[in-house]
């Protein structure tokens, strides 16, 4: 899937961060969400790189990837959290400002680096997501039935690890097949790739650790909110016009109340946009990066 890429791989704040890496140009790093890895962007991370330098890493204890040692407060495992280590990760690749881009909470941790870093994250761009706390804002029993892995993940350990552990693959396809509006976009390949890592008890205990900082990520963007602190570069919002995450309100609008330039568009297809819409998305993301500002 990566056959240009070159791996590499970091020690960072007790984790290690596996990477693909590609490209040449201004950098662009890209994050993937829940349930995958790396492997999210491989239909639209080789055209990227024909004008970028692209950074692909797996996020802290998914993939590849190894996560912190849990402390007592789980703050490790915040957005906040692990945008430092990428922050980190990028000046040991040398860039001291780098655009970002991520999709579900790859996003989460992308905005929050924006909103942490003003003076880092050059541009934005984030897929099929709402700030945490807006998520939290508009939960009903409908929501919950929808996003029931913010619920079963974010229970007490040991609970979920030993629910999923008991077979991977059923709930890895579970949340792939009823997110995407076409299953078969996501290629056996990458399937078979994500179950890999799925399978991992590491990988698994990582995730729902992550899932249980939920209540902290929102704390953090309700802080913001409260001290009037927006994000101060350009930003790009993608999202499913089949899975639309701002509910009845319009996604874009949403972004609006956080960010000072923000424009964006709906893709066709379901949650996964790269994979079940990879060429608007690359097109939308090369006019975004390349100084275009979208309509809206």
């Amino acid at each position: 899937m990566f056959d240009a890429f070159t791996h590499k791989s970091f020690e960072i704040d007790k984790c290690t961060i596996d990477l693909l890496m590609a490209g040449g140009g201004p950098p662009l790093l890209l994050l993937h969400g829940f349930p995958e890895t790396r492997a999210a962007w491989h239909k639209v991370a080789p055209q990227l790189a024909t004008e970028y330098t692209v950074i692909l890493p797996d996020l802290p204890g998914y993939g590849d990837s190894t996560g912190p040692d849990p402390d007592a407060g789980q703050e490790c495992h915040t957005k906040r959290a692990y945008g430092n280590i990428f922050v980190q990760l990028m000046a040991e690749l040398g860039f001291d400002t780098f655009a970002v881009a991520g999709h579900d909470r790859g996003g989460r941790v992308a905005y929050r680096m924006a909103l942490d870093h003003p003076e880092i994250v050059s541009r934005l761009a984030v897929l099929n997501i709402i700030p945490t706390l807006e998520v939290m804002e508009r939960f009903t029993f409908e929501t919950a039935l929808k996003m029931g892995n913010w619920i079963l993940l974010g229970q007490p350990a040991p609970l979920p690890e030993q629910l999923i552990g008991v077979s991977p693959a059923l709930y890895l396809n579970h949340i792939l097949d009823s997110w995407a509006a076409d299953p078969e976009q996501i290629t056996p390949e990458a399937r078979a790739e994500y179950l890999r890592c799925f399978e991992k008890e590491t990988v698994i205990a990582a995730m729902c650790a992550e899932y249980r900082c939920n209540l902290l990520d929102a704390e953090y963007d309700r802080q913001d909110r409260e001290n009037n602190r927006r994000i101060q570069c350009p930003l790009l919002v993608l999202w499913s016009a089949g899975d639309n995450p701002g509910g009845e309100e319009d996604t874009l609008s949403v972004w609006k109340q956080w960010a000072d330039d923000a424009s964006g568009a709906a893709l066709p297809g379901g949650h996964f946009l790269m994979e079940e819409a990879p060429d608007p998305t690359v097109q939308q993301m090369f006019r975004f990066f390349n100084h275009t500002r979208l309509p809206g």
